[in-house]
């Protein structure tokens, strides 16, 4: 069964929630002040190398200096790694360099770089340092992975390299060479715009969270996609006229009294995904810690025992646990390592067919999720790409009044989900302003950084919204009074 995407655009937000069979299986939230900047290309300075570390600083203009390291650094096909190489036989200090970010700065670590720059399309990546042609493992049919390659061959330059997309999958040889050469021309531009910059300079920018969405994340297996913003309702529609052209009439402009991620449960879900414990259908439940470098998911039986051995209990368990945990990496959008601790088991059968039900569960996954195997203590170890901030990082803060130990919403989190429900509840109250009584910093936020967002949604809605501070209002409580003057 394919999949269904809900969007909701606010001032200052945007949200997306992937459901298929009636569970949110991927969430993608980005938000004005902390845009990804994955993909975009810098003209940027060399500050400092470090031969101990074979890595670089590299001023991208960004505040943070971006990290470099070996492998980065190095243009053309990735190959092992020789001895002798080091990161000052590619790079000298000072020199001007074009990079990409390759992964979002996470709290005191700056963006990872690349000099391997790839320019994503729809259907194809161009890798201008990279004159080869490669196709997405997850195409699996062999016949249609040379039928693609030999497309994109036909499209192809002398001096072109490019990579086929998953979402290239049954495309025609018409539509890839359109791909390729828009993404030749974006490439030529950028190149122009480099060649006379100066270092730090942005020469590449993504395209804006909406339309990157559907480039990275709208396939012909979506079924539905539905909006709740006429003006995102509209930019879809001429994106999709322009290079989706047979998924335009699945879009739909939601119109519901409630707002789009209500009624699939979608609040729930990310409120869920915020908290350590996740039950399982049978009554076990997985417990997920995360720590800076490392995800320790744990496995219990909890209150189910079943009918038959202790085997049969901690196999059916882990075949539960195997699937959801799948599932919470994604939702989560939890990088790294990842250490799973399942209930112990004798049977090896059982094992095998755990690990291929957790494998199965992982392919799905655009994130570059890798089951590397059980250790010699038995547990199971997976890798999975970090490229942005996890969920729990983006959304919540350590908890000052416990040291730290627990977590609570962030004021841009709290300033959010009160502009979600002042767009909620002004479509039913009387006329006249809106009075929001909130937490000082949730109120200092909203009078701040969000500012210009209020004023949109305030000219949206057609009302004057007013705050007042409460020294009695947690971070997460609020009040809304509407209709009076």
């Amino acid at each position: 069964m394919g999949e269904s995407l809900l969007i909701e655009v606010m001032p200052g937000e945007i949200r997306a929630a992937a459901v298929r069979d009636e569970r949110v299986v991927e969430l993608f939230i980005e938000r004005r002040g902390r845009e990804s900047l994955v993909g975009n290309v810098y003209l940027g300075r060399v500050e400092r190398i470090l031969d101990g570390m074979d890595a670089a600083f590299v001023d991208i203009g960004i505040g943070k200096s971006g990290f470099l390291g070996l492998d980065g650094a190095r243009t053309g096909d990735p190959r092992p790694r020789d001895a002798k190489d080091r990161i000052g036989d590619h790079i000298v200090e000072g020199e001007a360099v074009r990079v990409q970010v390759a992964k979002d700065a996470v709290d005191r670590k700056g963006a990872q770089l690349t000099r391997r720059i790839a320019v994503a399309g729809r259907h194809l990546v161009y890798t201008p340092t990279q004159k080869r042609i490669a196709v997405s493992r997850q195409i699996a049919d062999a016949d249609e992975r040379a039928r693609l390659e030999g497309l994109v061959r036909d499209a192809s330059e002398p001096d072109d390299g490019f990579i086929v997309r998953t979402a290239a999958e049954g495309a025609d040889g018409a539509e890839l060479a359109d791909d390729a050469a828009y993404l030749r021309r974006l490439w030529s531009e950028t190149d122009t715009r480099a060649r006379a910059a100066s270092p730090p300079s942005l020469v590449h920018e993504e395209p804006p969270p909406l339309l990157r969405l559907f480039r990275d994340r709208v396939s012909a297996s979506t079924e539905e996609i539905v909006i709740d913003s006429p003006g995102g309702f509209a930019a879809a529609r001429d994106y999709c006229g322009r290079f989706m052209p047979k998924l335009k009439g699945r879009l739909r402009l939601h119109s519901g009294p409630g707002h789009v991620f209500a009624a699939a449960g979608v609040e729930e879900e990310i409120e869920c995904a915020l908290r350590p414990r996740v039950g399982l259908p049978s009554g076990g439940e997985l417990v997920i810690e995360a720590i800076e470098a490392l995800t320790a998911v744990d496995v219990n039986s909890g209150r189910f025992t079943g009918r038959g051995s202790l085997e049969d209990t901690a196999f059916r368990t882990n075949l539960e646990a195997a699937e959801e945990a799948a599932r919470q990496l994604r939702l989560r959008n939890i990088g790294g390592l990842i250490l799973i601790d399942f209930i112990h088991m004798n049977d090896e059968t059982n094992w095998n067919r755990v690990l291929d039900t957790l494998g199965g569960a992982l392919a799905g996954d655009r994130n570059n999720a890798r089951l590397i195997g059980r250790t010699a203590a038995g547990l199971v170890e997976i890798t999975r790409r970090r490229q942005r901030e996890s969920l729990q990082r983006l959304l919540t803060e350590p908890c000052a009044p416990c040291g730290g130990d627990g977590r609570v919403s962030t004021p841009h989190s709290a300033a959010l989900v009160i502009m979600r429900a002042l767009k909620r509840e002004a479509r039913g109250a009387k006329p006249g302003p809106i009075v929001v009584t909130a937490a000082s910093d949730v109120v200092d936020f909203l009078e701040g950084e969000a500012a210009s967002a209020m004023s949109e949604l305030a000219a949206i809605l057609g009302r004057r919204i007013a705050l007042e501070r409460s020294p009695t209002c947690g971070r997460e409580t609020f009040d809304i009074v509407a209709g009076h003057d």
